[in-house]
């Protein structure tokens, strides 16, 4: 009663679960032979980053090779109607940055995101998806195989139920960690029609990490930009500009 807005509808929730705690042991189990992992924000596994942003995720799923904690991350993120230009800069720079001890952190989107998963396979390193639906509920479809590849060395994570359906806010809230769980934020290409992209941005500016972006087809301006003002790479060689900004 005395945590703020719980109201008494919270209260009688948690009531309710504690008055099944059988099922939720069971649940676990299920879970458990499909090889999903979950940690919590009591957990000492919590990964210690989550912990500082204002609305870490209370639970958290995950499979794939659980080293994949230990790895320092950055996050490249884009469009998901990249040109050809963009794609190749995605795989170029999430090799390169394998190369230089990190991992990948994406949304195993399609287009920038699935790219940039693709170059950190290439170059044997880890990558990280997070997901905008249950870890059983891969979204898009089309990127199932990806997903497989990825858990081979690297993980598949979400706050969201393993078989919770892909929604729209849930698109939008993965972003948070896709930032947060990084070193930085690459905004590999933007798409004037979408700009979802720059949600992710925007977390990137809230949560203190440093922003990129990427323009391999020319036509980045201010007004795509808008409001998330970042430093702008040319190329897989800015990969050393970016690391001065690694403090």
């Amino acid at each position: 009663e005395d945590i703020p807005r719980l109201g008494e509808k919270g209260i009688a929730r948690l009531k309710e679960s504690l008055d099944n705690v059988n099922v939720f042991a069971s649940r676990l189990k299920s879970y458990e032979s499909d090889g999903i992992g979950v940690t919590t924000y009591l957990d000492h596994d919590y990964p210690e980053i989550l912990r500082k942003i204002d609305d870490p995720p209370p639970v958290l799923y995950y499979k794939g090779d659980i080293d994949a904690w230990d790895q320092e991350y950055i996050a490249m993120v884009g469009t998901t109607r990249p040109t050809q230009a963009g794609i190749r800069l995605a795989v170029d720079l999430a090799r390169e940055l394998v190369r230089r001890g990190f991992g990948i952190i994406s949304g195993l989107a399609l287009g920038i995101d699935g790219a940039a998963h693709l170059g950190a396979i290439k170059e044997n390193g880890r990558t990280i998806a997070v997901l905008g639906c249950g870890i059983m509920e891969i979204y898009p479809a089309e990127n199932v195989p990806l997903a497989e590849s990825i858990m081979k060395k690297g993980l598949i994570i979400s706050e969201y139920s393993p078989y919770k359906p892909v929604g729209k806010s849930r698109l939008v809230l993965r972003n948070r960690l896709i930032s947060a769980l990084s070193r930085a934020v690459i905004v590999v290409e933007t798409n004037v029609d979408t700009r979802g992209e720059l949600r992710t941005a925007g977390y990137a500016l809230k949560q203190a990490r440093p922003l990129f972006y990427g323009v391999p087809d020319g036509t980045l301006n201010d007004e795509t930009i808008g409001e998330y003002p970042g430093v702008i790479i040319n190329d897989v060689d800015s990969v050393d500009e970016i690391l001065k900004y690694l403090v």
